[in-house]
């Protein structure tokens, strides 16, 4: 290794990364990673760190972050520029050392290096290679290029403006926005017959309880309650795991026993929550004058089931299309309108045929 004031594989070397990180949808992290960074060898002093520094030529940005390599350029950790201007000149690097374990191997997807990135305090993720060996960094701007990108693709496929047949692909705005009207349609109309093949499945179910609305015209007032409180539970669920799975929040590992009992957790408190309120202005608005004080309960234990029952499906929709290989984003609220709006209504007509006495 030579010494600091030189410029080779253990000091300053200038970068041939040109390209953005959001032209590369996907790939290993070595294809977006800088080969410009500082670094000195274990056992120099804290004087001449910082004469590496000031021979540098890299941005503020590459600047500020000393790494510290061994024999051969194995990685040994890294030192903050702060530190090593606070400390005395004829101080030992070795002291000052953070990250043993914190580099990357090259061939880590470009995603997960970023994600790893995004959660520690630090401008620059080292990058080796099999040996140990420190090639390159990935900077904190390219990191947040590729999570602005994943995150872009996932919120154009919950809105329904993907491609399923194309999940790798990068959904471009232009395309959907200045692009052939029949692309736009295509890519959208599919799912929405999801939503319409659910919506004649729920009108059926109304139709074979024309009975109970005729003998208790009320009811009626309280069906978009039901249908529509458990909608948005269900969409704040998704679009929670959408955004959580995409920024790597949530994971694919426990998710049943972190993640899914958790937002059981919320949906429990939210169901009891709004289901005792709308229960009692169910009860005093029409339960009383008309007197059918059941109304309340039925009003109560309906929109309990629909909003636990769509928190859940919020996250177990999504989480199970991801573990079969299906796109969840675009996917998982069609499923979850259906089955919420059928789930709901039903116990809606069942209690109230049962509490106030109408047969079926």
């Amino acid at each position: 290794m030579a010494n600091t004031a030189t410029l080779n594989a253990g000091t300053t070397r200038s970068s041939t990364n040109t390209r953005s990180a959001a032209t590369r949808m996907s790939g290993p992290v070595s294809g977006i990673m800088r080969d410009s960074f500082l670094c000195v060898t274990k056992g120099q002093s804290v004087e001449a760190a910082l004469d590496t520094v000031k021979r540098s030529r890299l941005a503020a940005g590459l600047s500020s972050i000393v790494f510290v390599v061994g024999e051969k350029g194995a990685y040994e950790g890294f030192v903050r520029l702060s530190a090593l201007v606070r400390a005395h000149a004829t101080d030992l690097v070795d002291g000052m050392i953070e990250g043993k374990d914190f580099a990357v191997r090259r061939e880590l997807d470009q995603e997960q290096a970023a994600r790893q990135l995004q959660m520690k305090d630090i401008a620059l993720l080292p990058v080796v290679d099999g040996s140990n060996v420190l090639v390159g960094v990935l900077a904190f701007d390219d990191a947040m290029d590729v999570l602005e990108v994943e995150t872009s693709d996932d919120i154009y496929y919950k809105a329904g403006v993907g491609d399923m047949f194309k999940t790798t692909d990068h959904v471009r705005s232009e395309k959907l926005t200045q692009g052939p009207i029949w692309y736009a349609v295509r890519v959208r109309i599919l799912f929405l017959m999801v939503t319409l093949a659910g919506g004649l499945l729920v009108g059926g179910l109304i139709d074979t309880f024309e009975d109970v609305l005729g003998a208790v015209i009320a009811l009626a007032i309280f069906i978009p309650l039901v249908m529509d409180m458990g909608g948005n539970v269900g969409t704040q669920s998704s679009t929670i795991f959408a955004r959580g799975f995409a920024l790597g929040h949530i994971t694919m590992q426990d998710f049943a026993r972190k993640h899914l009992l958790r937002e059981a957790g919320v949906g429990l408190t939210m169901a009891v929550g709004i289901a005792v309120l709308a229960g009692t202005v169910a009860y005093f608005w029409q339960g009383v004058p008309n007197d059918i004080p059941q109304l309340g309960i039925v009003v109560g234990v309906a929109l309990f089931t629909s909003i636990f029952l769509a928190s859940v499906l919020g996250f177990l929709l999504p989480w199970t299309m991801v573990k079969i290989g299906v796109d969840h984003a675009p996917g998982a609220d069609p499923f979850i309108t259906t089955i919420k709006d059928f789930t709901g209504l039903l116990v809606y007509f069942l209690m109230a045929s049962w509490l106030i006495g109408i047969e079926i």
